[in-house]
């Protein structure tokens, strides 16, 4: 399969090399030339909010997706050139906003990590850089990042979970993982959960890096792939409930408070798409070894449906709302289930895999396709209402707020677009 993930990461191994212009094996963290003026935070101990996007997926549990109006006919307000590094080995370039890699924002700006290992504060509405975080022996940033108390938590290929101040682009404190780090972080109640391509789920404090709870998930054995290894997945967290996935192909529930096993069941295939709980279900969605979206329920992990229509994988985490699930295939389409019985209502072909997790905001489901376009399709119908070319495969997942839409390519572009 022409876009399957693991050979994507088995073919991309190899020792990281800057592009001209660009050492980043040698580069110094960049420091902030100004301080940014943020709003004194007031979104209590969670890194979720209800008039803004924090977090990958909006909220602990995955089912917030931004805030509109948003325009039929969205227009372009700024883009941004990202730097790009290339590993020499296959001569595979790494540039953009990776899987999952979508943005947040607080205040007036827009925070975002990078593929070309950079994480970058932008004005939110001119795309002015207002500071580009670089630290030597940093990697990929390709999971999404969250913000809490105007600070940033986002993971490395280089293993290390960081903590950055958001108003000055200091580093806070750092946690080596041991194994690279795709798993995007939350925090509830004042404690941050993610999960890792170690195999391990943790619970860590927020404010200064400790540790809490570990708990080992597996899919870390012999036959595993180098980069697709462990829990790729964001938890869930739900009720005082974690959920995550494994390259085993199992789904985790675990207990907040101490990390421990409440139930585990099997989706099959290796699972980066990550949970989403809705009511007394939890979704998840495989790999193309078992490619299906399920419907567990909540309570023993049992099996309640499992959509079959597309079989070559997903990589998309699927949006739930008003009883209806959307999720990109590597088929090439948007689908559109049933969220209570696993029923086809319908389906959106675009021109390329689709790995961007949709956002669902006023009406309308906005995704991004390794086509090269962003599209906008309406929620009840899946009837096209606009679409955009963009420079480059877009894998990542659109961060909307106030009907304004942020979303980067894999090939190095950010933008902006909204009224």
């Amino acid at each position: 399969m022409e876009y399957t993930r693991r050979r994507f990461l088995t073919s991309a191994a190899g020792t990281a090399a800057a592009l001209p212009g660009l050492n980043l094996a040698t580069a110094t963290p960049a420091e902030a030339k100004t301080k940014l003026t943020l709003p004194r935070w007031r979104y209590g101990k969670g890194s979720y909010a209800d008039d803004t996007v924090l977090m990958f997926r909006g909220n602990p549990s995955h089912t917030f997706y931004g805030t509109g109006p948003v325009p039929d006919a969205p227009r372009l307000h700024w883009s941004h050139k990202m730097p790009a590094v290339v590993r020499t080995r296959s001569g595979v370039v790494w540039a953009g906003t990776g899987w999952t890699g979508s943005a947040s924002k607080l205040g007036d700006y827009v925070f975002v990590g990078s593929a070309g290992g950079a994480v970058y504060a932008y004005e939110a509405y001119t795309g002015k850089v207002a500071w580009q975080y670089q630290q030597s022996g940093a990697r990929m940033f390709k999971g999404s990042l969250c913000i809490y108390d105007n600070k940033i938590y986002i993971g490395n290929v280089d293993n290390l979970l960081r903590c950055i101040d958001a108003e000055t682009s200091k580093t806070l404190w750092r946690f080596d993982t041991g194994r690279d780090l795709d798993s995007s972080p939350c925090v509830v109640n004042g404690r941050l959960y993610i999960a890792g391509e170690n195999g391990h789920a943790r619970c860590i404090d927020p404010q200064d890096g400790r540790e809490i709870w570990r708990t080992f998930l597996g899919g870390v054995g012999p036959g595993t792939k180098p980069g697709s290894n462990g829990s790729e997945t964001s938890p869930a967290i739900a009720d005082g409930e974690f959920y995550a996935a494994t390259y085993d192909g199992d789904l985790f529930c675990l207990d907040t408070g101490s990390g421990a096993v409440k139930w585990k069941t099997r989706t099959h295939d290796d699972t980066d798409a990550s949970p989403v709980v809705a009511g007394d279900f939890v979704y998840a969605a495989a790999e193309e070894k078992a490619s299906h979206l399920f419907a567990f329920e909540r309570s023993k992990g049992k099996e309640i449906w499992r959509y079959s229509k597309n079989t070559r994988g997903y990589w998309s985490t699927p949006a739930v709302a008003g009883g209806r699930i959307y999720i990109g295939g590597d088929d090439n389409r948007l689908h559109c289930v049933d969220a209570r019985s696993g029923r086809s209502i319908w389906t959106f072909k675009t021109g390329g895999a689709v790995w961007s997790s949709p956002a669902v905001v006023d009406g309308k489901v906005i995704f991004g396709s390794r086509d090269a376009h962003l599209y906008m399709v309406d929620a009840q119908s899946g009837r096209q209402i606009w679409r955009h070319k963009v420079a480059g495969r877009i894998i990542s997942s659109p961060c909307v707020v106030d009907g304004y839409i942020w979303v980067g390519t894999a090939t190095g572009t950010f933008y902006c677009f909204g009224q």
